[in-house]
């Protein structure tokens, strides 16, 4: 994301950052920042106790040093590096992509079977962890074979620095095998850049990601952003509890209120 201060776009132009904080709840929360500095992450989570998924940007390593912080590591990035690999590789990159495939199958019998999280942690200790432990034994096997400076060589020494990090989503079921929902919140930011590439100014960018975060979450809320937008306008002038007027909870009490007065319209103009 650039941003620009005005009749200045070249000279006084900068990049700027987006990242994405959210919950299982769906509760999106986008922060604005003229650097990528580690900064960031670390001034937002400060206090915060639990398990962070995350993909293995350097930069938040300071987060996860705290003993109370678990990482989270994701195995889509992991899958990746295998996929690069195997132009030059091919045969045992394949072979290690194909396991990976073996892991999300589980998550898919998972979800399709919608299991509690205790029941997904119990599928994954039973099926997941034989399944990780063949995985590292043969790419310590393959570690001995490649190249040391080769793409794959390059995968498996990512997979093992990232070991722990990547097979803790085994011990508790409400932990995601990948960071997708993540990268998907962010895809929204990326496509939009073509269309949008300035921000003017870093205030820009601050008003901008507040405006992402509330209809992010509206969606993942089930709620037409749209209308929970149009509706929320009207309503906050004189609404005093304004945590009403989050998605989630205006789902809860005024999106019936909304749907009959559209339902009634319809029917007057009908007739």
């Amino acid at each position: 994301m650039t941003i620009a201060q005005p009749g200045d776009r070249e000279s006084g132009s900068k990049q700027g950052r987006v990242w994405i904080y959210l919950d299982r709840e769906g509760n999106h929360c986008y922060e604005f920042t003229d650097s990528r500095q580690a900064k960031a992450p670390r001034e937002w989570l400060r206090g915060f106790k639990g398990y962070i998924h995350a993909d293995a940007f350097p930069g938040y390593d300071d987060v996860f040093v705290q003993g109370d912080v678990f990482e989270v590591a994701c195995w889509a990035h992991a899958r990746r590096k295998f996929v690069e690999a195997e132009s030059s590789d091919p045969e045992y990159s394949e072979e290690i992509v194909h396991r990976i495939r073996e892991l999300y199958a589980i998550e898919d019998e998972a979800g399709e079977r919608k299991l509690s999280d205790d029941d997904r942690k119990a599928l994954r200790q039973e099926r997941a962890v034989p399944l990780l432990q063949h995985i590292r034994a043969r790419l310590a096997e393959l570690e001995t074979k490649v190249l040391p400076k080769s793409p794959l060589a390059k995968a498996i020494g990512y997979a093992f620095r990232q070991w722990e990090a990547l097979t803790i989503y085994t011990t508790d079921g409400r932990l995601e095998i990948d960071n997708n929902a993540a990268e998907r919140s962010l895809r929204g930011v990326a496509v939009g850049r073509k269309n949008w590439l300035f921000y003017m100014t870093e205030n820009g960018g601050e008003t901008g990601v507040i405006l992402m975060s509330l209809l992010r979450t509206a969606m993942a809320a089930g709620v037409d952003p749209q209308a929970w937008l149009r509706d929320v306008l009207v309503r906050i002038d004189h609404e005093r509890d304004y945590e009403k007027l989050l998605p989630a909870a205006w789902k809860l009490h005024f999106a019936d209120e909304l749907d009959a007065k559209r339902q009634d319209l319809i029917r007057r103009l009908a007739n």
